[in-house]
């Protein structure tokens, strides 16, 4: 009994004198910087609302994809029609698909500097750095492509030290992934060339057996991401960083049945792919005392293919199939204050200038062929003020004005080519209270330009084949909290966004053509997108974390959808759910044991803005166990643990004519699945 006494005072007196996990100076949690910011700034100085995951966060939730973080990040939702998301929502705001062959995206997508808007199927998470996911409009940072907001994943740099790892992954669905890293010097000199090389593959079946062709991977992914990057010094005020990026994604695309079921029945099952070949160029030279230039350079070469069986069934009903091929050019140039050249001793000061080309051409097999030929042109220069009322106080204040020149012709004797100004502009007021509390709130203009609806049929009315520029007022007021001291940090944000000619993407059956449906974009009256976002993340003690997110949204569109006939009047928008949320804890022993659970929760949502066909919310469950040692890490893990059923995108339509009885066909997303995952540092 008296040796049960002394273990048990033991204990308790340990659990007593045990701290509540305090960082020392040397273990300091690295403050988190926002690349996407014009300045760099540091998360809990940003005057925005902002999401970032950093490489431990990504590692630790097995994320090897954008995909396996999107829907746990608050008011973040996607639109499966393809095999990795394209086509994104970001408080409600975001298209669902693109027919048209003239882009035209509401959420910025960046890999690199290297713009992927709307394509963002090579956002692979393997040796990246942070993911930040800017929400709100962010058209003076990003110019027209981030009305709704901004994501910007950027991969580890070179290193002046030699490191290298290896991770490789098998489960379920046949999934097999492999990555490989390497980093260092190309000599002992401190101003020595560094590099780093990164290979990753992926492969897996697709969840779905294929009844007609009696087939389980006729839904499969098959990618591969190969990125070189370089760092040279090229004298003592002067630094280049090359980005080389290659990837290739030749997926398969079978992901609808007529019973709405994992089992299909296409007798030409589809494909998803995307070969880009990319470079960006970054170059920093800081050798006037009055500013520093930044120069960055990006193009990239994107050969991508869309099809899918057109009934998906095994009658010879056709194929929809699109052969794409984009190339992209930017380039902008941005001058930044130094300590020296503030205005007035208190103002710091940033310009730039930005220009880029998109050319792209589309081949389509739907009903007959079609060949058109889009290219866009954009010039803009963008400016801030960041004025320190005090040591606490920074008003911010930046605009951006930009000329969009486009180009359209195609096979069916159509031309549009029209030009654009827009301007946006944002005005912020944040205060700094102490070293853990920063409170700020703002307004900013956001846009996205007007255009055109190629492909519709002969004798449509105008109403159908161009829309308007919108305009976007966003009002945001938010908190972010930073305890470093306790491993506690969090952010809460109130946002209102009231919309002007609001664009919309839809789609309608054709009558002429007797066969054929046609997609395009049309403006509402109106439209008010309001909620709350926030997020919280606690290093309890050196063993213990939790982590959690909420997003809570609203909205409200008016207007008469122009293949309805009847008018709307404060409906909830499409892929807009109410509330989103992510909550979860990890333990992490001393001895190397370590265990992570999180679960997250998307409430029900409309697929489309004309009818009342909605997905039922959902919860997925996600948990992976462990054991970290010095030089290798292994674990078990488990995503959908429950096996729920989900829908990521759905219609409501019939596929016989006359088309009177529509019904609901929705897109699944994956299933349950386990696997093992082993990595090796060296």
């Amino acid at each position: 009994m008296n040796f049960r006494l002394r273990r048990l005072n033991l204990a308790l007196a340990s659990l007593m004198t045990f701290p509540v996990y305090s960082v020392h100076a040397d273990e300091q949690l690295a403050p988190v910087t926002v690349n996407a910011d014009l300045r760099q700034t540091e998360l809990q100085d940003i005057p925005a609302s902002v999401d970032v995951k950093n490489e431990a966060q990504i590692k630790d939730q097995g994320a090897t994809h954008f995909e396996d973080l999107l829907l746990k990040t608050p008011n973040v939702n996607f639109s499966g029609q393809s095999s990795r998301p394209r086509h994104i929502q970001i408080r409600g705001i975001g298209g669902r698909d693109e027919y048209t062959g003239a882009p035209n995206s509401s959420v910025g997508f960046a890999i690199d500097d290297i713009d992927f808007s709307g394509i963002g199927m090579a956002a692979n998470l393997f040796d990246v750095k942070q993911v930040e996911v800017l929400k709100g409009p962010q058209n003076t940072r990003y110019g027209q492509n981030a009305i709704a907001g901004l994501i910007n994943i950027e991969s580890n740099d070179p290193t002046p030290y030699e490191e290298g790892m290896f991770e490789g992954t098998v489960g379920q669905d046949n999934l097999r992934e492999l990555g490989i890293v390497t980093s260092g010097p190309f000599g002992s000199e401190s101003d020595s060339t560094q590099y780093r090389f990164s290979l990753f593959s992926h492969n897996s079946d697709g969840f779905r057996h294929n009844e007609t062709l009696n087939r389980d991977d006729t839904n499969s992914r098959s990618e591969l991401t190969l990125r070189g990057k370089l760092r040279f010094f090229l004298d003592d005020v002067t630094t280049l960083d090359v980005t080389l990026l290659h990837a290739d994604l030749n997926n398969g695309y079978d992901a609808w049945s007529r019973d709405n079921s994992f089992t299909t029945l296409s007798n030409q099952p589809g494909q998803d792919t995307l070969l880009t070949n990319a470079a960006a160029f970054k170059l920093n030279w800081k050798g006037n005392p009055n500013f520093d230039f930044t120069s960055r350079t990006n193009v990239a070469f994107s050969d991508m293919t869309y099809s899918y069986d057109e009934d998906w069934t095994a009658a010879s009903a056709g194929t929809y199939l699109n052969n794409k091929q984009r190339h992209t050019f930017n380039q902008e140039l941005r001058w930044t204050s130094t300590p020296q050249s503030k205005i007035n001793g208190n103002t710091d000061w940033l310009a730039g200038l930005y220009a880029s080309r998109l050319v792209e051409s589309n081949e389509t097999e739907y009903w007959g062929s079609s060949s058109s030929d889009f290219s866009i042109n954009k010039l803009a220069a963008f400016g801030q003020l960041d004025y320190a009322m005090n040591s606490k106080a920074t008003i911010t204040l930046g605009s951006r004005i930009e000329n969009d020149s486009s180009d359209f012709t195609n096979s069916n004797n159509e031309h549009y080519s029209p030009d654009d100004t827009l301007w946006g502009a944002n005005l912020t007021y944040s205060y700094r209270y102490n070293d853990v509390y920063t409170a700020y709130m703002g307004i900013n203009r956001g846009y996205k330009a007007g255009g055109f609806n190629a492909g519709q049929p002969a004798g449509t009315p105008n109403t159908y084949l161009f829309y308007q520029a919108e305009t976007l007022m966003n009002y945001e007021i938010g908190l972010k909290v930073n305890y470093a001291d306790l491993g506690l940090s969090s952010q809460i944000t109130a946002f209102y966004m009231d919309r002007s000619n609001p664009q919309f993407d839809a789609y309608t059956y054709d009558p002429s053509s007797g066969t054929n449906w046609v997609f395009y974009t049309e403006n509402f009256d109106s439209a008010k997108n309001y909620g709350v976002e926030g997020n919280l993340d606690w290093q309890i003690n050196r063993r213990f974390n939790l982590f959690a997110s909420l997003g809570l949204l609203k909205t409200e569109i008016s207007g008469t959808p122009l293949n309805s006939g009847f008018t709307i009047d404060g409906r909830e928008q499409a892929h807009a759910p109410n509330y989103q949320f992510n909550i979860g804890g990890k333990y992490r022993s001393a001895a190397g044991f370590y265990a992570e659970a999180d679960l997250t929760g998307v409430d029900s949502f409309y697929f489309d803005n004309t009818n009342d066909v909605r997905s039922d919310a959902y919860r997925i469950l996600n948990a992976r166990v462990g054991y970290e040692g010095q030089d290798y890490e292994i674990y078990l893990w488990g995503k959908n643990i429950t096996d729920e059923t989900y829908a990521t995108r759905g219609f409501y339509f019939d596929f016989n004519p006359p088309w009177t009885n529509p019904s609901k066909y929705v897109r699944l997303g994956d299933p349950r699945q386990y696997g093992i995952t082993y990595r090796l540092y060296f």
